[in-house]
């Protein structure tokens, strides 16, 4: 066990400044900002939308399934992010995965009181694969530039002090 703390800790001296950095509710923020397809889903109001259109701001994108149970823990602390910090320079956009499953996505929204978020759906069920996820929930945070600066994978409170503090300083005008 020794040994592998030592060798964590030589690693993370040898990687120095290039490592990425992690906030202190686990969000790991990028060296530098990596580009994010301009991929498609549709809203509540069946309309479909793009990341593009999130233009300007920063944007928290998770990814997310009905039958995934961390993620359907996580979704009320995402909505109270959205509540307490989105605005005109930061949104949340949960996106699930449930690929023509619209009825599941909004059932669940109802039973975990989730009422600030609309949920988005994956129509095309590419979302994944277009942007590298392997596990759910994942979430980006995307800049105003559309491009990732930071990535989660797993569960989070997303309206725990830290996060809310650290998203509130992201967006301050």
């Amino acid at each position: 066990m020794r040994r592998l703390a030592a060798a964590t800790l030589l690693f993370a001296a040898l990687a120095g400044p290039s490592m990425a950095q992690q906030s202190a509710f686990g969000l790991d923020m990028h060296d530098a900002p990596v580009a994010v397809p301009d991929m498609r889903f549709t809203g509540s109001d069946g309309l479909s939308r793009g990341l593009g259109e999130y233009r300007g701001r920063y944007v928290l994108l998770n990814v997310w399934a009905t039958w995934c149970a961390p993620c359907r823990e996580e979704l009320p602390s995402l909505d109270a992010l959205q509540r307490d910090v989105g605005g005109p320079t930061f949104e949340v956009v949960a996106l699930s995965t449930d690929t023509g499953r619209r009825v599941a996505v909004e059932r669940l929204f109802a039973e975990v009181s989730v009422d600030t978020l609309d949920p988005m759906i994956d129509d095309t069920g590419a979302v994944m694969r277009d942007l590298g996820v392997f596990a759910l929930p994942t979430t980006l945070l995307i800049d105003p530039n559309g491009q990732e600066i930071g990535r989660l994978t797993g569960p989070a409170d997303w309206n725990s002090p830290e996060a809310v503090a650290f998203f509130a300083t992201l967006t301050d005008p």
